[in-house]
């Protein structure tokens, strides 16, 4: 873990400390001064939401990985907790990459940036998707149309709010027990969920979720550097 200055909390090493400090010293230029602008309020809940779901995804994928470490046959308690920590880290895997979108539309909404319109009908309808459209009168701000393009077109932002909304809304991930009667026991990956009407099957060793945590890190740095240059 390191030290962050801007939020007084200790974040994974791979949080984007640089590029949030930058975005937070441009908006805060922006924002108040030479007075607290309206659109700090909204600005300020969003950008520490940031680091909060950056932090408790990362600690959620770490107690998964640390089960199946050490809990080779979990009894239920410990399969509530494991399901308990993979929902957590996606829920706020998704939520860290949404609360950044939402700060720099929030950003975007001054009449010092792009003036973009953001009354509560339009906080409510804010997604990366929908800020995008948003955005696209604005030329100066095509670095940010770029990033959010990349973001949507990724396989891994389809994987992260895939597997979010099944677990939100509809049921948890139904696992794959596999059983052998006199032959080798077949391979067996640490994470294999099922596929369900809403999402595909989950086959994975724990490194490919490493990488998952690796893309958000990726895509959030993104996200701030081009925040950070849109004023």
């Amino acid at each position: 873990m390191q030290r962050s200055a801007e939020y007084c909390l200790d974040l994974p090493d791979d949080f984007p400390e640089v590029e949030l400090t930058q975005y937070m010293a441009v908006a805060r230029k922006v924002l108040l001064e030479p007075q607290k602008a309206a659109q700090w309020s909204e600005f300020g809940g969003a950008s520490n939401l940031i680091a909060w779901r950056y932090r408790s995804s990362y600690e959620d994928w770490q107690y998964y990985k640390t089960s199946l470490a050490t809990h080779s046959s979990p009894d239920h308690e410990e399969l509530y907790r494991r399901e308990r920590a993979l929902f957590g880290m996606f829920t706020a895997g998704v939520s860290c990459i949404e609360s950044a979108v939402y700060s720099l539309t929030a950003l975007a909404s001054h009449p010092a940036v792009l003036g973009l319109p953001f009354g509560s009908a339009e906080q409510r309808r804010c997604s990366p998707a929908v800020l995008r459209g948003w955005l696209l009168p604005h030329a100066k701000a095509s670095a940010v149309i770029t990033t959010l393009d990349q973001l949507l077109a990724a396989n891994e932002w389809e994987l992260w709010v895939g597997l979010r909304n099944r677990m939100a809304h509809r049921s948890n991930l139904p696992r794959v027990i596999k059983a052998w009667v006199g032959a080798l026991p077949p391979p067996i990956k640490p994470i294999h969920f099922a596929a369900t009407s809403s999402t595909p099957a989950v086959e994975a060793e724990t490194n490919d979720f490493d990488a998952l945590h690796e893309w958000l890190a990726d895509t959030l740095r993104s996200l701030l550097s081009v925040g950070s240059k849109l004023p």
